[in-house]
């Protein structure tokens, strides 16, 4: 575990990479009821078998548990979220038969991540779901796309279940082209919004595809968005004047690559205003996954930008009102390529990003969750948490114990040891994750106390710190980060 927490009078800061596997992939947080937050992502080993990651942490970003659900096959989330009996939904795929592919995942625990039960809905071809809201009714509504069912090709897929996840009905959409579902939102009226994007039906090679349905999955109306060029919606979000905003990606509007695209309707149906106009249009690659809606009904949008110069794919926030009436936009990240996929606000009025960074922490590809005051400030200092079992506090009755301090930092880290250890012939041993022994030391000389372990001339990276004596024999991890 590595973390250094900043606390200010209005919001605690943090800029945390998570993952203690080669790939690990944040896609959902959720505010606790505790003001703490459930992490929602997906691991993969080397050898490709991936599982679904849940991870506990509290206000500060400390990890409190960590979770992979799953099995021998592959499991997949796209989606969670919190139920009303405080447990979770998770939404995804899984692939529990090879012959036949992925089957839509719905997976159910209580709060501490814990498996109710899960069901796998689909059939002979791919099936995958996307996104997942609780209905008014107490019920499930899941929507992806399927390859098993419909019209030729892939096509929207949605799926109504019971609280227990038996289905209650099942809708196809589509045309002879590729059709499916990224977004839901459950409107003011009751009725649902089906964010996607559609080859089908509209007038270029995608357009973003929007449909109504009733409760009974009846199609109210349906309607295609864009122009000539492809343009596809990531997520919607009902407006408190009971319109919808949604957002996306673009390559229509003049744009030179892809755009970030936001359209915005009142209750009516009548276009407000729209992103990209002509001043926003640059070089780079902009893409926005996930709009939200504080307080004050700014709109929360994060996705990634290439135009701020470092040469990859940066994590990218706004936070803006009607009318591009910018509260604040940032970017963070690394030279590397990173991405937020979802973003809400806190309870303390600030707000929280989840995502990837491929350029920061450990792995090849690390979560990333950064939380950012409601003045739009953060911790620039990026640091990396390995695992709740390397988590020790301090300030905590060390007597008698051993613990490093920090776990992460760029070079400086202290063994300590209480009177109770017997060190009068221990030895301590540095090593790199590849066995390269770093440092060897007796450390009889210190009574008790501090022992000084120096890496400021040694590579960032994980490092195993072993300690041994005649009694016992320790391990402990900790990350030395440049950045």
């Amino acid at each position: 575990m590595c973390c250094f927490i900043i606390s200010q009078a209005q919001n605690i800061k943090f800029n945390y990479t998570y993952g203690n596997m080669p790939y690990n992939y944040g896609r959902r947080i959720i505010e606790t009821g505790d003001k703490g937050f459930m992490i929602m992502g997906n691991v993969t080993s080397n050898t490709g078998n991936s599982n679904i990651a849940m991870l506990r942490i509290d206000s500060t970003g400390l990890l409190v548990f960590q979770k992979s659900l799953g099995g021998q096959s592959l499991y997949w989330a796209n989606d969670f979220i919190r139920t009303t009996d405080k447990g979770y939904l998770i939404a995804g795929l899984t692939l529990e038969n090879p012959d036949k592919g992925y089957d839509m995942l719905l997976m159910k625990t209580d709060s501490n991540a814990n498996i109710i039960w899960e069901k796998s809905i689909g059939g002979d071809g791919w099936d995958i779901a996307n996104a997942v809201i609780e209905t008014k009714d107490n019920a499930y509504l899941i929507a992806g796309l399927t390859y098993s069912y419909g019209a030729a090709n892939e096509n929207m897929y949605i799926v109504k279940t019971t609280s227990d996840g038996d289905t209650i009905w099942t809708k196809t959409f589509g045309g002879d082209s590729s059709d499916y579902a990224t977004s839901l939102e459950i409107m003011f009226d009751s009725t649902y919004l089906i964010g996607g994007a559609t080859n089908s039906f509209g007038y270029g090679s995608f357009d973003g595809y929007l449909l109504n349905l009733d409760v009974n999955g009846d199609t109210l109306w349906t309607k295609t968005y864009g122009e000539d060029k492809e343009d596809i919606i990531y997520s919607i979000k009902q407006t408190p004047d009971t319109g919808f905003v949604f957002v996306g990606s673009t390559m229509s509007y003049d744009a030179v690559e892809h755009e970030s695209w936001l359209m915005r309707y009142d209750k009516n149906g009548n276009y407000v205003w729209k992103l990209p106009e002509f001043w926003t249009i640059g070089p780079g690659d902009d893409v926005s996954y996930h709009v939200n809606i504080d307080d004050s009904a700014r709109y929360l949008i994060t996705g990634y930008t290439t135009g701020a110069g470092n040469g990859g794919k940066e994590l990218s926030i706004a936070v803006m009102g009607d009318f591009v009436d910018f509260k604040c936009s940032l970017t963070a990240g690394s030279f590397a390529d990173d991405a937020g996929y979802y973003a809400s606000q806190t309870s303390d009025g600030g707000y929280i990003i989840i995502g990837e960074a491929e350029g920061l922490g450990i792995g090849i590809v690390n979560m990333y969750v950064l939380k950012f005051g409601n003045d739009c400030s953060f911790n620039p200092n990026i640091q990396h948490i390995l695992g709740v079992d390397e988590q020790i506090n301090e300030n905590s009755n060390n007597k008698g114990k051993y613990y490093i301090s920090p776990t992460c930092s760029d070079g400086i880290f202290y063994l300590h040891f209480g009177m109770d250890d017997n060190f009068e012939k221990a030895i301590i041993d540095v090593s790199d994750v590849m066995g390269r022994k770093i440092l060897t030391d007796n450390i009889a000389s210190e009574s008790y106390g501090k022992y000084t372990i120096d890496l400021t001339k040694e590579a960032s990276g994980l490092y195993i710190v072993t300690v041994t004596n005649e009694t016992k024999r320790i391990s402990i991890k900790l990350v030395k980060n440049s950045r």
